[in-house]
């Protein structure tokens, strides 16, 4: 019986901003991504180490778009800046293509293998080669970073696109990571979501405190007949409730903007993915290096 082949050796992972924008970084070229197409599901994850055979089964081919030149023939359409979805959404729902990147040479065979590979990454399902030198694996949000440049330098650079990963509103890939940016979709329009919360009790006590103001109204009439006191007595429960409005209309205000401070936090604390344009507005590439 004829001995085992020895597994192939596999080439350390290198970070992606090492990787030529030909496609290089998947397989024995460079990054977490091997020569053999695997399944995406399996044992392998960066927490849990695999043997060197068992890595040379698991590694993910490269993707087929890396190796496929821009199509100049697109328009390169310009697009605003648009909010894809939360990282952790990406544990259950993988996001359609967006229409936007039709004309930018983008195949839906294209965003799906990123999306599936950026919901491996992000779960710790992803196989990776080679671990850190002491040994412990990389945290999900370095490796998503790392997977978002790869692909930035690889393929949607090249078609007039970029991908960032956001940690609230600070970018956390590309070139720009660690800036903020401040005015961001998922922002901006959030704080109108925050005025839902339940205004049940405070509508109630306006409703009532009509009924009361009707009737304080038509009783200052009847009351005239009864003389000046009376009147006096109607204008002060007036007063005593345009005060008590008053402050309600600041305990409303106070708690909405109590429940807006605490949307803001958690909101910078999640990770999102976001897709912006890099091409011209009036469209089209230009000469491709």
């Amino acid at each position: 019986m004829a001995s085992p082949r020895p597994p192939r050796a596999i080439q350390a992972w290198r970070p992606p901003c090492t990787a030529g924008a030909g496609g290089a970084g998947y397989g024995a070229q460079a990054g977490g991504y091997g020569t053999q197409p695997g399944p995406y599901g399996g044992p392998a994850s960066p927490r849990m180490p695999l043997m060197p055979g068992e890595q040379a089964q698991q590694m993910l081919s490269a993707p087929e778009g890396f190796s496929r030149p821009p199509n100049l023939a697109q328009p390169y359409t310009h697009f605003e800046m648009m909010k894809i979805q939360e990282m952790d959404d990406f544990l259950e729902v993988v996001p359609r293509m967006p229409l936007v990147l039709v004309p930018h040479d983008v195949y839906h065979e294209d965003w799906i293998r990123f999306m599936n590979d950026l919901a491996m990454a992000w779960s710790g399902r992803l196989p990776v080669p080679e671990y850190s030198p002491d040994g412990r694996p990389p945290k999900r949000a370095t490796l998503t970073a790392d997977l978002i440049d790869l692909w930035n330098a690889s393929f949607f650079g090249r078609r007039g696109v970029e991908v960032v990963l956001y940690k609230g509103r600070e970018r956390r890939s590309g070139r720009g990571a660690g800036t903020v940016d401040l005015h961001l979709p998922g922002f901006d329009t959030y704080d109108h979501d925050s005025d839902e919360f339940d205004d049940s009790d405070d509508d109630s006590d306006d409703s009532s405190d009509d009924d009361r103001d009707d009737r304080y109204r038509y009783g200052n009439t009847y009351g005239g007949v009864y003389g000046r006191q009376v009147e006096g007595q109607m204008s002060e429960l007036r007063e005593a409730r345009r005060v008590r409005r008053e402050r309600k209309a600041e305990k409303k205000i106070r708690k909405r903007e109590k429940k807006r401070r605490a949307k803001l936090r958690e909101l910078e604390k999640k990770y999102s993915l976001y897709l912006t344009c890099t091409s011209p507005r009036e469209g089209g590439l230009g000469p491709q290096m």
